[in-house]
């Protein structure tokens, strides 16, 4: 039965391998995401050890099938004007392959959805690349509405 956890101390190295297996399946060479899989390994534990420490910001969970750790999602909550309150951004959500099912995705976004109502959030919202399209389409047969918006950055630490 899946099952999720937010993640401890102890959830560093598990965190960390499936945040890299999730970048290697995603990242396209040259595309926006400045590199992010070609981090050391001390960085990335920086990275996670940093967010622990800052829940205001992000909270990682880890997904569990039988205890076994079979997936992540990393979520950024925040005050939002225009959802009155508090709202959630499922910001990364991966699954080994093995377990990335309709079903398994389904009943982890429900998961989130709890969690995010225990949170006090009124909306939550997640993203795709054009390129998701199945992606997409899935996420409007569980409710979700896609909301044409263009997505700007720039990195600035460089």
């Amino acid at each position: 039965m899946l099952d999720y956890r937010e993640c401890g101390e102890r959830d560093c190295s598990v965190w960390v391998e499936l945040n890299r297996a999730f970048m290697k399946e995603k990242i396209q060479k040259g595309d926006v995401w400045n590199d992010a899989d070609q981090i050391s390994e001390s960085e990335f534990r920086e990275i996670f050890y940093a967010g622990l420490k800052a829940p205001h910001q992000v909270r990682f969970l880890i997904f569990e099938e039988d205890e076994e750790p079979i997936g992540f999602a990393n979520l950024v909550q925040y005050f939002s004007v225009w959802a009155h309150g508090q709202a959630l951004i499922i910001n990364d959500l991966y699954f080994s392959t093995a377990y990335k099912t309709k079903s398994i995705i389904s009943r982890a976004i429900e998961l989130i959805e709890d969690y995010a109502r225990g949170q006090g959030c009124k909306r939550i919202q997640l993203h795709s690349l054009p390129t998701g399209q199945s992606e997409m389409e899935f996420y409007k047969s569980i409710g979700y509405q896609p909301v044409d918006m263009k997505f700007c950055m720039k990195y600035i630490d460089e």
